[in-house]
Formats: structure tokens, C-alpha cells, sequence
């Protein structure tokens, strides 16, 4: 498998402000020990963000796995999360965008630059 950093960063659209402050209650309720469980698997960061420049009800989920395995364990938890929050959540219906990348560059660190 890849050894290259994999990216995810998914939209979720909502219809209206309600609807998203209800999902931003559940991730503060649910997502801690979801987030454990994808640590333990090999993901390296997470963050839900509030997109502010579309001037719609619009959060972000930021994703990054140590590499392809850890992306493919994850997915799998990812999907088994799913399957459980749309049965105990089902009046939230976001617009869902998935994006997937590979990292080409990272000039997170400014050593990294200086190769």
C-alpha cells in the first residue's frame, strides 16, 4: 500500500442554521471517542469546521490518515459509524460532498522547505 499522506475534507450542506446546530450537537456529543477510535487506526488529524465564505449553512470535515492502510481502517469505521448515526439521526439530510487526496507537498514545517 501507498505510504503518501491521504486527505480527506468533506462538505456537508444543511438547509437551514436549525439543522446544522443540530449536527454540530451531535459532534460535540458523539465525536470524541469516534475520533479515539480513528486515532487508534491510524488517523492523524480531524477537524470540523463552520464555512464561513458561501454564506450558507455549510460545515467542513478535515481529514488526514498516516497513509493508505490507516485511510482504509478508517473507512471502514467511518462506515460502520454511519450505518449507526443514520439510525439514531435520521432527521438530519445534509447535501454530502467527499473529496480524497494524496499529499504532493506539505509545507506545514518551514524545515521542510529547506531541503
Amino acid at each position: 500500500m501507498s505510504q503518501a499522506v491521504i486527505t480527506s475534507f468533506t462538505t456537508l450542506d444543511f438547509p437551514n442554521e436549525s439543522e446544522m446546530r443540530g449536527f454540530l450537537y451531535l459532534v460535540e456529543q458523539r465525536y470524541e471517542a469516534h475520533a479515539g477510535k480513528l486515532r487508534a487506526a491510524g488517523m492523524t488529524k480531524f477537524y470540523v469546521t463552520r464555512i464561513f465564505n458561501k454564506n450558507k449553512f455549510t460545515i467542513g470535515n478535515w481529514l488526514e490518515y498516516r497513509d493508505q492502510d490507516a485511510f482504509a481502517k478508517c473507512d471502514a469505521i467511518w462506515k460502520d459509524y454511519m450505518s449507526d448515526l443514520i439510525k439514531d439521526v435520521p432527521q438530519f439530510a445534509p447535501k454530502i460532498n467527499p473529496n480524497r487526496g494524496i499529499v504532493l507537498y506539505d509545507f506545514t514545517e518551514a524545515e521542510k522547505c529547506h531541503d
